[in-house]
């Protein structure tokens, strides 16, 4: 069997890459005039963190406990920690394929630290502490020897990714362009010089961009500026990486098949509904002490027995009732768990926007879209207001209206959209596949690879 390369990239829209912008990637042309491509279903929800991990697994987010970027320990209302590699309950496809005498590379896939040792190499992506001490390499010496034929230290993000939404747009373009040239610079070397069967690697920095300027280049965006010097910035960038992917392609032999994928899509958010203050008005939540002012939420302002509802997130909503028996300090009886998400799905499917029209508002309810080992601490109620066209709101109360852009993070322009590209030459499926779901893809690698493909993945084989 031939060796597999996977490249990833964090957000590429289907109806830009496989329509609007085609001809001015030549190297997706090509690999789609090759072989096949189609549209990648999305998990729910469709974060970054949360598709990636289960593309990477073959495993839906209730099989892998990833729902989030954050999580509560123990059920904990005020132990909020960031998810790492330590959370995700599933084999990712290197670590099985590793099993079975193959070789793989990993590069930069977000969510990857603390590294979890296996017969290959691995750079972790996105999401590790900045500190200096941090490892993000196995083994520990593959950073020292990158860093040597770089010639500059190795970065897994741009610089200023906590605050990219608030730094200049120039600043931000810069950072995105020169670690995405780091990272294809690395992925190069590592083709060219290591031995491998699989190799899966992540480009990240589009994800930060199409946040950043999503409103600059789509006319249906309300905030759309044809006039703007940032109208071509998104085009631009995924040029380049056409670019990158062509060098890359370079360096394959002819056996080799090719993946190339994204975890979801992008569209424009017009703003964002304040959830929180909402739960607060309509007496889901209740606070300690009133506030007087617009300010940072923080657990510890509610008064949690008698709480009914609180939730979490800035694109999608992810909501959780206070359950008795559950959350430590439960209120909601067993019995009055259904009729209350009933109840709240009335009242948030009835919210308008803020021009007053009716928003095409989808809800995913945990009974039905979370079934598995990790079910337990899935949301109760996942909410895309207006199908992800609005974005939430839940780190700032205290707005003078229902309606606003910003988080405590920031203000962006775009949600992630359901479906993301796939894009395959395995040397025999053609055409337009249609739609895909994200739990095919490590079921098709192992598939290419000759291994054995466990009998838990739900995924079924792409193409032929």
């Amino acid at each position: 069997m031939g060796k597999v390369l996977v490249l990833g990239i964090d957000g590429a829209p289907p109806e830009y890459f496989f329509h609007s912008w085609l001809n001015e990637l030549p190297n997706i042309r090509k690999l789609i005039n090759k072989g096949c491509y189609a549209e990648l279903n999305s998990t729910i929800p469709n974060l970054s963190i949360v598709a990636w991990t289960s593309i990477i697994t073959g495993k839906p987010p209730a099989d892998t406990s990833i729902f989030e970027y954050i999580y509560r320990e123990n059920y904990s209302y005020n132990d909020i920690r960031i998810v790492t590699s330590r959370n995700i309950k599933a084999k990712t496809a290197w670590e099985i394929a590793s099993e079975k005498w193959k070789k793989p590379i990993v590069c930069f896939v977000v969510g990857m630290w603390p590294v979890r040792p296996f017969d290959g190499l691995l750079i972790a992506g996105p999401n590790i502490p900045n500190r200096e001490d941090v490892e993000f390499t196995h083994p520990k010496n593959l950073k020292e020897e990158i860093e040597r034929v770089l010639g500059k230290k190795l970065i897994v993000d741009i610089p200023s990714v906590k605050d990219f939404r608030n730094m200049s747009k120039e600043k931000l373009i810069e950072e995105a362009y020169y670690v995405t040239k780091m990272h294809f610079d690395t992925i190069k070397y590592l083709i060219k010089n290591k031995e491998w069967d699989l190799f899966w690697g992540f480009i990240g920095q589009s994800d930060r961009l199409n946040h950043m300027f999503w409103r600059y280049m789509d006319p249906l965006h309300r905030r759309y500026d044809s006039k703007s010097e940032f109208k071509d910035t998104l085009k631009n960038y995924y040029k380049f990486f056409d670019q990158g992917l062509g060098e890359v392609l370079e360096l394959l032999d002819r056996d080799t098949k090719l993946i190339v994928l994204s975890d979801h899509g992008i569209t424009r958010m017009h703003n964002r509904i304040n959830l929180t203050d909402w739960l607060i008005k309509n007496n889901y939540m209740v606070l300690k002490e009133p506030i007087k002012s617009r300010t940072e939420f923080k657990p510890e302002m509610v008064d949690w027995k008698k709480t009914k509802v609180f939730a979490i997130g800035a694109y999608e909503s992810q909501i959780f009732i206070n359950l008795k028996g559950r959350e430590p300090e439960g209120c909601v009886e067993k019995e009055d768990y259904y009729s209350l998400l009933k109840e709240l799905k009335e009242k948030l499917k009835n919210i308008p926007g803020d021009d007053g029209l009716i928003l095409d508002t989808k809800f995913f309810m945990k009974k039905d879209y979370f079934k598995g080992r990790y079910q337990d601490i899935a949301p109760d109620m996942v909410v895309y207001f207006d199908n992800l066209h609005y974005g939430c709101n839940n780190s700032l109360i205290g707005n003078e209206t229902l309606y606003g852009l910003e988080t405590a993070k920031g203000g962006d322009d775009a949600c992630h959209s359901w479906k993301g590209i796939f894009i395959m030459d395995n040397h025999k499926s053609k055409g337009y596949l249609g739609e895909i779901d994200n739990l095919d893809v490590t079921p098709t690698i192992l598939k290419m690879l000759d291994v054995d493909i466990p009998k838990d993945l739900k995924g079924k084989v792409i193409g032929n």
